[in-house]
């Protein structure tokens, strides 16, 4: 699975660049403001004139470490730093060697950024936003074994990390699938512990991170601890509140740092004028939208069932869990099946309700329904019934889905704001003989193959992987 994350290149986008900017000021000059990076991203603050990123500042932080030694090895080699310069949208300027500043660009010239920057966003998000992807997967597999044997539990876990858009997101340096792993793991300290003081604090880093991450994720964090507090009692709960108060007092310190108040955010001070207008009213967010709702489940614009249809079988599955328990393996009697399903339920509510009502629901350029992806391993959880009693349908709709997943993976995250992710986006560009504007998105486009053929050294990883799986794969089926 690391090679895998590993063998895609997420290509400049704002969402990125506005992480990368505030993890660069960071290391590079020990402060928040990012002027000499703000014209690389849209998604930015504009405070006593200075910019900031708008971001939770969590997946920057968490590329911290990766940054500060890119950055020591670039400075010690004498090496090019991330930069950016304009391609004018006039010919003549371009060929009399006008070079505008990326301030003072005009509409239609293009930004072009040096290698640098593209390395530096590659191993920011590798060495952070993908690592922690795989401690997400370990804690699904771990969960997913307390119900299933070890066959069926792998295949849970690998549709979630391949065949949902969860695949996408670990290639790109979003803070929505940090947020993601951080909540599963939380989750996985409460369930898989005795109820141990050091387990509770853990769970309670991982909620408190979580939210430092993507700021909605507060509300799950309310709904896991109180879990947590049913599952084992006050003292375990007081644990997990005082392992997230670092978080929480981290936050603050960024937002006093950066905007003048603990409790205010980048969000209170966007510098677009657009973006600005739509949070002007309790940041965007208003009643849900039952047509926007159906649009972020079915929609082929940004439908979550029509990119990943294997979920639709996770979100019966957890129906089906909520109201009866089910068959129980005799040594795990006390899995809370019921009561696990009514936590990813109302987690799951709770994303869907808040995208469905957000101004932006369509996430802007992106793949699927971007602000739910932290509830997707909740949802994931639901295979379980699945796998048990259709796994001929789990076979067939995995297959789809992860194939899905596989072209927008290769085409990059950055799905238009308009038409049809997978056949105006994805299956085009995979196709395409050659890279797009943003360049090679994978590391077969990198050494040369063309179209489809990039992802060739891939799948032959994959099938090499499976058959050194035989005497495992033989152990599963009895």
């Amino acid at each position: 699975m690391f090679c895998t994350y590993a063998y895609f290149i997420g290509p400049p986008a704002w969402n990125q660049n506005s992480r990368l900017a505030l993890t660069r000021a960071l290391v590079e000059r020990g402060s928040t403001i990012i002027d000499p990076d703000h014209a690389t991203t849209g998604d930015k603050s504009y405070r006593d004139g200075h910019f900031y990123s708008d971001k939770a500042p969590g997946a920057s932080l968490l590329a911290l470490p990766a940054y500060t030694l890119y950055y020591a090895a670039t400075r010690l080699g004498g090496g090019e730093l991330p930069s950016v310069r304009v391609i004018p949208l006039d010919p003549a300027a371009e060929l009399a060697g006008q070079q505008p500043d990326p301030d003072a660009r005009q509409p239609g010239d293009r930004l072009i950024y040096n290698q640098a920057h593209r390395t530096a966003l590659y191993l920011c998000r590798l060495l952070s936003t993908s690592l922690l992807a795989l401690a997400g997967l370990a804690a699904l597999y771990l969960l997913a074994r307390r119900q299933l044997a070890p066959g069926p539990a792998a295949a849970l876990t690998l549709l979630y990390g391949l065949a949902s858009p969860a695949f996408v997101y670990s290639t790109a340096f979003y803070g929505h699938q940090p947020c993601a792993d951080l909540l599963l793991l939380a989750l996985a300290c409460i369930l898989l512990s005795r109820g141990t003081a050091q387990a509770g604090l853990a769970a309670g880093a991982c909620l408190g991170l979580a939210v430092v991450c993507e700021y909605p994720a507060a509300v799950p964090a309310a709904i896991v601890t109180g879990f947590a507090l049913l599952h084992h009692g006050p003292r375990f709960a007081a644990c997990t509140v005082a392992g997230g108060l670092p978080g929480a007092a981290l936050l603050a310190l960024y937002h006093l740092a950066a905007f003048g108040h603990p409790l205010r955010t980048g969000y209170d001070f966007v510098y677009l004028a657009e973006f600005a207008e739509g949070m002007r009213v309790n940041y965007g967010i208003h009643t849900p939208d039952l047509a926007v709702l159906q649009e972020l489940l079915f929609g082929r614009f940004r439908g979550l069932f029509y990119l990943a249809p294997v979920l639709l079988l996770a979100a019966w599955g957890l129906l089906v869990q909520a109201i009866s328990p089910g068959r129980q393996d005799m040594s795990e009697r006390t899995w809370p099946t019921r009561q696990v399903a009514g936590l990813a339920l109302l987690v799951i509510g709770f994303y869907l309700a808040l995208n469905s009502g957000y101004y932006m629901w369509d996430g802007g350029a992106a793949l699927g329904p971007r602000h739910c992806v932290p509830m997707l391993p909740f949802l994931a959880l639901g295979l379980v019934p699945a796998l048990r009693l259709v796994p001929g349908a789990v076979a067939v709709l995995g297959a789809v889905s992860a194939a899905q997943m596989l072209a927008a993976a290769a085409a990059a995250p950055e799905a238009p704001q308009y038409g049809d992710p997978l056949w105006g986006h994805a299956w085009p560009l995979l196709f395409a003989g050659q890279p797009g504007y943003g360049g090679a998105t994978n590391l077969g486009r990198l050494l040369g193959l063309p179209g489809a053929l990039s992802l060739v050294p891939l799948l032959a990883l994959w099938w090499w992987t499976w058959q050194q799986l035989r005497p495992q794969r033989k152990h599963w089926r009895s």
